[in-house]
Order: C-alpha cells, then sequence, then structure tokens
C-alpha cells in the first residue's frame, strides 16, 4: 500500500513537471471577448517562446466568416488555406516574445458563439514539439437588420469558405514564360520545410540571387495564368516574376 501510494506521488510530480516544462512556452491570442458583425477588431498574437530557436509554425484555425487581415507578421511567411492560417518560421526572430499583429474582419451575417484554435509547433532539443494554443471563445453580437436591406435580398444567409479554382504550374519548354515567387530567405531550405509553404514540391525552383535563396513556382505560359495562381495559392506576399529566354527579369515593380 505504502509502495503504491509512493508511486502515485511521483506520478503526479512528473506530470507537474511536464506541464510546467511546457508551460514555458505559449501563445496568448488578445481580442474582445464580444464583437459586432460588419466590424474589424485589432487582434494581437503573442508568442512566449522563451530560448527556442530554428524552425517553427503557428496554425491557426478561423471560424467561417471571420477573416483575418495582417498587419505584422514577426518575420514569417503566412499562408491560407482555406479557414486555416499558418505563420511558418524558417528562423525563429532571437527574442524570448514575438508579437503579430492583424485585424479580424468579422461578416456581416454570423452571429453568437464563435471560436479560434491551433497549435504551435517548433524544434526543441532536436525534437519536434507541439504546444495547443487551446480554444479562444468570443461571442458575435447581431442585431440581423441587414434582411432588411433590398440589397442584400439575394444575399446568402450565412457566408461559407470561398472556393478557389487552382491554376496548376507546368513544365514548359518555351524560352520565355513566368513564374511566382513564394520566399526569400537567407538560408537554404530542405524539401520538407519547402512542403510547407507548397505541397508539389517539384514545381518549386530555388536560386541565390543577392546573397538570398529566392523560391518561385511556375512554370505558366501567360501573365494571367500566374497572376490566377498568386491569387489563389493563398501565400500572402507572393509576386510574380517574368523569364525571358529561361533568364529572370530584372523587374522595376511587381504584379
Amino acid at each position: 500500500m505504502f509502495t503504491k501510494f509512493l508511486y502515485i506521488i511521483f506520478f503526479l510530480q512528473f506530470i507537474a513537471y511536464n506541464t510546467i516544462a511546457q508551460g514555458d512556452i505559449f501563445v496568448d491570442i488578445v481580442l474582445p471577448s464580444k464583437l459586432e458583425a460588419g466590424k474589424s477588431y485589432p487582434i494581437d498574437i503573442i508568442i512566449h517562446k522563451e530560448n527556442i530557436s530554428g524552425f517553427a509554425k503557428l496554425e491557426l484555425y478561423m471560424p467561417v466568416g471571420v477573416e483575418l487581415n495582417p498587419i505584422d507578421n514577426a518575420g514569417a511567411t503566412l499562408i491560407k488555406q482555406g479557414q486555416l492560417l499558418k505563420y511558418i518560421w524558417i528562423e525563429l526572430p532571437p527574442v524570448k516574445d514575438i508579437k503579430i499583429t492583424a485585424n479580424i474582419v468579422i461578416d456581416f451575417r454570423i452571429v453568437g458563439y464563435k471560436e479560434i484554435y491551433g497549435n504551435f509547433f517548433f524544434i526543441q532539443d532536436k525534437n519536434k514539439s507541439k504546444v495547443s494554443i487551446g480554444i479562444i471563445p468570443f461571442q458575435i453580437k447581431n442585431d440581423m437588420s441587414w434582411k432588411n436591406n433590398p440589397a442584400y435580398k439575394e444575399t446568402q444567409e450565412y457566408p461559407k469558405t470561398d472556393e478557389v479554382v487552382k491554376v496548376k504550374p507546368q513544365k514548359i519548354s518555351e524560352p520565355n514564360f513566368y513564374r511566382v515567387q513564394i520566399a526569400a530567405f537567407k538560408r537554404k531550405l530542405s524539401k520538407a520545410q519547402l512542403s510547407e509553404l507548397y505541397p508539389d514540391v517539384e514545381f518549386i525552383k530555388e536560386e541565390f540571387i543577392d546573397g538570398l535563396y529566392k523560391y518561385t513556382i511556375g512554370d505558366f505560359a501567360t501573365l494571367d495564368d500566374a497572376k490566377n495562381f498568386r491569387s489563389s495559392c493563398g501565400i500572402f506576399g507572393a509576386f510574380v516574376v517574368k523569364y525571358e529566354n529561361y533568364q529572370r527579369v530584372v523587374q522595376t515593380s511587381t504584379w
């Protein structure tokens, strides 16, 4: 009986130690608990990362009808895939607390209880680790007055996740074509890291230009195809680059 009691104490101490160790790294999301439909609000996402470094990823699942407009991504590449948002760092900033700022925009048709949830992935002691951000609840107030507005008569009553028709890249044998730049880093990326940005890594090309590893997706035969891909790939900050005679053209403006 005494041995069993000691085992229980040891087990509880083990759980407590791991909870404290895990609790050193956590994510705070700061936004009002009560929001109104049809309005936008500031949101702060603070990652308390202590001394971890290297690759990391924050995944957030947003409710349908709630959009996030980035302001400061804290050096991360931001990717939107439906209701999933991914902030990806190839190398975390050398500070203990990372602050991301954005605005969330509430669709004018939604109402009631909503929540944001997700996970923070990182490397610690050469091992892959994950911390849940928990559930961030909030209430949306809506007087539904929009239903009495004739301008919204044909509007569906509840927003849906946008269906994006994706334009796929292809291998083009012609010397002139377009590609979409999705990222530029001081460090060379592995295939696993590239797949976080875009799953079909065979279409990603790496070029070392002006001290940076630049990554583009292609090819696209026309500028319109490249623009359509840029719009549908979900990677914030992506832009189109032109190639003539297989060489990248220096551009004075971006598409």
